[in-house]
């Protein structure tokens, strides 16, 4: 099945939606399992997950997945334009007819699906087998992106003007730079991402230590990257890849990585352990966490 990075990814593609064999996606990802959900994949017999509803009130609105992985079959596509609108209730109530399914929500001001803040936050289920939707960050109107996982993965988008301010996410980082490949220590390239920051820095810069567990170790610097923008609070190096092939011939395992970034003049270090800090679904990426604390919405 393919990971959460690879779907979230998807938010942002252009062009047709293609459909390509893919493998079984076996069990759920460990999501809760609804009382009123009404059985299996198998049990529904579909090439395609069924609706995904949102309900505000007496009214409700059936969400085709545009992106999803389910059965046999994936399917990638594009975000709808104008996605449909449950207007401005203070929460909103999810349904999926499916057990053992989880939701993730993403929060991106309408119309700014390339450079707007993304905020993400967990769906929580009900006693009743739904799931319960409040507002994230700042009262405004937003393009609204469910992530569900369980037998397979899914992907639909509706518009929200949330009516008052919810919780701010805090600042997350991750860290890619070495990864399995056949019983090997490998490397696939250099990445590393800090979002949810209070505001984009002018200047960034990060350097990376890589210490084997014999003590070997390789210092360098990031490369930042490259694109017409991020969204707000995001700043994304990407390489060099050379250096993630160096690492990966320092020694034996397990590895220590030491970050050290500098956002506009002020120092930030977060440390981590591959493979043992490693993010379930985004591998090989590990989670970083900073001291000091990264500055946070508010």
């Amino acid at each position: 099945m393919r990971s959460t990075r690879h779907i979230l990814l998807a938010f942002g593609v252009v062009g047709v939606v293609s459909l390509t064999a893919c493998a079984d996606p076996g069990p759920g990802s460990g999501g809760p399992t609804s009382p009123s959900s009404s059985g299996t994949n198998e049990e529904h017999d579909l090439d395609a997950p069924p609706p995904v509803t949102v309900r505000s009130g007496d009214r409700s609105i059936d969400l085709t997945a545009w992106t999803y992985c389910f059965g046999n079959v994936c399917a990638d596509g594009i975000p709808p334009a104008d996605p449909p609108d449950v207007g401005s209730p203070k929460e909103v109530a999810v349904e999926f007819p499916l057990s053992g399914w989880s939701f993730t929500a993403s929060f991106v001001p309408a119309g700014k699906k390339e450079c707007g803040r993304v905020q993400r936050g967990p769906l929580m289920e009900t006693g009743d087998g739904s799931f319960v939707l409040r507002p994230i960050g700042h009262a405004d109107t937003y393009d609204v992106t469910l992530f569900g996982q369980g037998q397979g993965d899914l992907v639909v988008t509706f518009r929200w003007t949330t009516p008052t301010d919810g919780p701010f996410p805090e600042p997350e980082a991750r860290l890619a730079v070495l990864a399995e490949n056949d019983g090997q220590v490998d490397s696939y390239g250099i990445e590393l991402e800090v979002s949810n920051l209070a505001s984009t820095p002018e200047e960034a810069q990060a350097t990376i230590t890589v210490r084997s567990e014999t003590g070997e170790e390789l210092t360098f610097a990031a490369t930042r990257g490259k694109s017409r923008c991020w969204p707000e609070g995001t700043v994304y190096w990407d390489g060099p890849d050379k250096r993630g092939l160096d690492a990966a011939g320092l020694g034996e395992g397990p590895f220590a990585y030491e970050v050290e970034l500098v956002l506009d003049g002020a120092r930030y270090v977060a440390t981590a352990s591959w493979p043992a800090d490693v993010i379930v679904g985004n591998e090989p990426s590990v989670a970083l966490e900073f001291t000091p604390d990264l500055p946070a919405v508010s």
